[in-house]
């Protein structure tokens, strides 16, 4: 659906809820494949602030992990090679059937589905998800699949942010780590692009 990367980074839209990959386990689905619909950016709670910039001192790593591990795709702390220590957001590949599914954490208290949206440059793009706990971090996440395109886009603007359901700017991902942003938790881009392409090296079904 959304694999013409050319053209979503020309549009400034990012659409990272592709029918391609089959949902999460337990639950988030997706809307059905459909003609790009580009919308005026929603506007954050006023007054949203920040809770943790983390933009100066995170990157991207990836592992590829034994079975019956999964890979695994993470923003870390720089110099940290260990996606079981995410800085909050993390993508996970189920081996058996290639499915990737995103994380973004620092959502307690949330539980059920719900529509965030997600915005590069002026295009916002709807991705249905639901909210689910780690056992081994007791983290909360908002939880989504996402296709390998998809994810190989996610490097390509200079920001990305993520809309709860409440109009909250959740989570940005930037890639000049000095931006003023608006946002609950900020984060950076850097070896995104490198790690992604290890990620999807890992996640082909063996």
């Amino acid at each position: 659906m959304f694999s013409r990367i050319a053209f979503i980074a020309a549009a400034g839209l990012l659409a990272v809820a592709c029918a391609s990959n089959p949902p999460p386990a337990g639950g988030g689905t997706v809307t059905p494949d459909a003609a790009p619909l580009v919308t005026s950016a929603p506007a954050a709670v006023a007054g949203t602030a920040t809770i943790s910039n983390m933009a100066a001192s995170t990157s991207w790593w990836a592992e590829e992990k034994l079975i019956p591990e999964n890979p695994a795709l993470a923003l870390v702390m720089t110099g940290v090679r260990d996606t079981d220590k995410s800085a909050g957001v993390y993508a996970e590949c189920n081996a058996a059937n290639g499915a990737i599914t995103m994380h973004l954490g620092k959502q307690a208290g949330r539980a059920g589905s719900a529509t965030f949206k997600v915005r590069a440059g002026a295009g916002t793009r709807d991705i249905d998800g639901r909210f689910s706990t780690r056992v081994s971090t007791n983290e909360t996440s908002f939880t989504f699949p996402v296709s390998s395109a998809d994810l190989l886009a996610l490097g390509q603007p200079d920001m990305v942010s993520f809309v709860s359901d409440r109009g909250e700017v959740e989570w940005a991902l930037v890639k000049n780590t000095g931006a003023q942003v608006q946002a609950k938790y900020i984060g950076s881009l850097t070896g995104f692009g490198t790690a992604a392409a290890d990620f999807l090296n890992y996640c082909n079904p063996k």
